[in-house]
Order: structure tokens, then C-alpha cells, then sequence
């Protein structure tokens, strides 16, 4: 090997091996399968939002009712595993413009509830935590379903 081959390839070592000694480690995310209610509420906080928490008949089910946009919000958090937003809407709607909201929405769907006499329209989502989230996804999942709301309340004035 000539002599100023050795010097490019122990310069492009030198080279290498520095930009790896500099190069900072990503940021590790923690990915959980469960999530407890002490971390909702963190993030809850977090995002400004305050709620007010209840139980459910079962042990490990948390309700937490909040306002956005007016409307009153319910996050279900069931046992760590599910968590569910739902908004219940009093405007009598057809099952064709219950169809017709979740033919276009990625990101909910609206479900017509009867309760003897009275029926309402429910909109809805839902995060599987299984699979693993994290904080940033339990974040999107709510900023995400606002804007769900103000769309689902700009569908239901036309």
C-alpha cells in the first residue's frame, strides 16, 4: 500500500471514530403496556387539563369528566389496558349521518346509544394500550380527539 493510502485510511478512521465519540445517543422513549392512573393524571396535569376523577363499579376502572371546546369529555382509563374518550351529543341524528360522520373520520366514530325513550348519538375513541404507548401517544390521543369534537360539532350544524 503507498504511503498516502495509509494516511487516507487513517485519516477517514480518525474521522469516523471521532464523529462517534461526539454523536449524542437518541433520547430513549419508555414504551409502557399499562398505564396507570397516577401516570393519566401526570399527563393530564401536564396538559392543563382539569378533571374530576371517579371510580367504576369495578376495581382498576377511572372515569375523568373534563371540559373542551364547552363540551364535556369523559376518559376512561380501564385498568391500565384501554383508554376510551367519549363525548355523548343530545342532537337526534339519522343512522345515514351516523354512517356518513364515520365514513369520513379516521380518528373516531359516532355510535347511536338508546336508554329506554331517549337515544343519543356518542362520539368516540379508543387507545389500545397493549402494544405498548407512551406519553407523547396518550398526548396525541387526546389533542387528536379535540379536534375530532370541533369537526364532529361543525358536521352536526350542517
Amino acid at each position: 500500500m503507498l504511503r498516502t493510502d495509509r494516511l487516507v485510511v487513517s485519516l477517514a478512521g480518525l474521522t469516523l471514530t471521532a464523529c462517534a465519540a461526539t454523536a449524542q445517543e437518541p433520547a430513549k422513549t419508555k414504551v409502557a403496556r399499562h398505564v396507570p392512573s397516577e401516570k393519566l393524571e401526570a399527563i393530564l396535569r401536564d396538559m392543563g387539563i382539569k378533571y374530576e376523577k371517579s371510580s367504576g363499579k369495578d376495581k382498576g376502572i377511572d372515569y375523568y369528566d373534563f371540559q373542551r371546546h364547552d363540551v364535556k369529555v369523559r376518559l376512561h382509563n380501564y385498568h391500565g389496558k384501554d383508554l376510551w374518550l367519549d363525548v355523548p351529543f343530545t342532537d337526534q341524528l339519522s343512522l345515514e349521518d351516523v354512517n356518513a360522520w364515520n365514513m369520513r373520520s379516521k380518528f373516531s366514530r359516532a355510535v347511536q346509544l338508546t336508554n329506554g325513550p331517549r337515544t343519543i348519538t356518542s362520539l368516540e375513541a379508543q387507545l389500545d394500550c397493549l402494544g405498548g404507548v407512551t406519553d407523547a401517544m396518550i398526548r396525541q390521543f387526546i389533542k387528536r380527539f379535540d379536534s375530532e369534537i370541533q369537526a364532529f360539532v361543525q358536521f352536526l350544524a350542517k
